[in-house]
């Protein structure tokens, strides 16, 4: 391909000839970009006016990682290896970023749809920009800039949580969990399967702050957050809005959680890429779910687990004995089908 211009942002990487690694310690490389705005075509022959300088880039993704189109993280930085806080392509200042290559969804939308959609449900979901890459050279094809999620005022805007945030209100938040694969690392192991007889334990993994940064105190309060969680939608009076789940989850981030995970056919949903938050309990910080997160295989883009049916729900696979059977080991928490048995949750989601 003799690529030369574009009506989308040219984003040129030089890493002087090394290869991007999988893994820590990032490399660090030369980065432009070319915007000359609506209307106005870019040309790689332009100077780059939206950013010029160093970052620090790996390859990221699970099975992703293994595609001929690579998907990137990557930080901005200074010359001296420090944050470097910048707006790239109009979005609200920041470091760490995503060059998301949509390579298994021929479509180039999954993603970008859905985080449109739950932003117009009112919810944070990543900002997306389309791009074109250039590495080292050799045009790579149209990426997508994603913002990493992150806590932050203009990601997900909980509380930071610091080295004296160890008792009181100041340890209930912020926190960011996610159930996904990789459930070696460090996290909450549920004390519930997500089925009788199951092999899966099901772990919410740190996320925020991360494993080598989260205070013994900080680990001990959410542990026991979500241990209490668990424990009152085990009882038999799960759905009491005092004692039951209730008090412990925000219940319209849930059902909306529900809502695009079943209008994308999302054959990911509920048991990988699945985050939540928690903000302090003075911010009313119940555990609210999200941000989205990985619909590359949704909307039909995939054939297996009823994911190409237009009728029924996607749960409802995972929660009956076929999708026991058959499914992957990556189950769904065994709290998602006490939620669908309470009727106030049920009418939440019509509503």
């Amino acid at each position: 391909v003799s690529f030369t211009s574009s009506s989308l942002p040219i984003i040129v990487i030089e890493t002087g000839g090394y290869d991007i690694p999988y893994d820590n310690p990032r490399l660090v490389a030369d980065m432009g970009i070319i915007d000359n705005g609506p209307g106005v075509r870019n040309n790689l022959t332009d100077p780059y006016n939206n950013y010029d300088g160093k970052i620090s880039i790996e390859i990221r993704g699970q099975s992703s990682a293994g595609w001929s189109k690579k998907s990137y993280s990557f930080e901005t930085q200074n010359p001296d290896g420090t944050n470097n806080n910048v707006r790239l392509l109009g979005f609200p200042p920041e470091n760490d970023w995503i060059l998301y290559a949509p390579y298994y969804d021929r479509s180039f939308l999954r993603n970008v749809l859905t985080f449109h959609l739950v932003r117009q449900m009112g919810w944070y979901a990543s900002r997306t920009r389309y791009c074109e890459l250039v590495l080292d050279g050799k045009y790579e094809g149209i990426y997508v800039l994603m913002e990493k999620i992150k806590r932050d005022s203009n990601r997900v805007d909980i509380a930071k949580l610091t080295d004296r945030d160890i008792s009181g209100d100041d340890v209930t938040g912020g926190y960011i969990l996610k159930v996904d694969k990789d459930g070696w690392k460090p996290g909450i192991d549920s004390e519930y399967p997500p089925f009788p007889g199951a092999s899966q334990t099901i772990r919410y993994q740190y996320v925020y702050p991360k494993p080598d940064k989260i205070l013994p105190q900080q680990e001990y309060y959410i542990k026991n957050y979500i241990g209490a969680f668990e424990f009152a939608v085990n009882n038999d009076n799960f759905n009491d809005p005092s004692t039951g789940y209730p008090k412990y989850l925000n219940i319209l981030s849930f059902a909306d959680n529900f809502i695009i995970n079943e209008i994308s056919r999302n054959v990911d949903g509920y048991r990988l890429s699945s985050y939540f938050y928690k903000d302090k309990d003075s911010k009313g910080g119940k555990l609210t779910a999200g941000p989205v997160w990985d619909y590359n295989f949704s909307f039909g883009n995939v054939g297996y687990y009823n994911s190409e049916r237009i009728e029924g729900w996607q749960l409802e696979y995972f929660l009956n004995d076929e999708g026991f059977k058959n499914s992957d080991g990556f189950q769904v928490p065994f709290w998602w089908r006490k939620l669908l048995y309470d009727s106030a949750f049920v009418q939440q989601i019509i509503d």
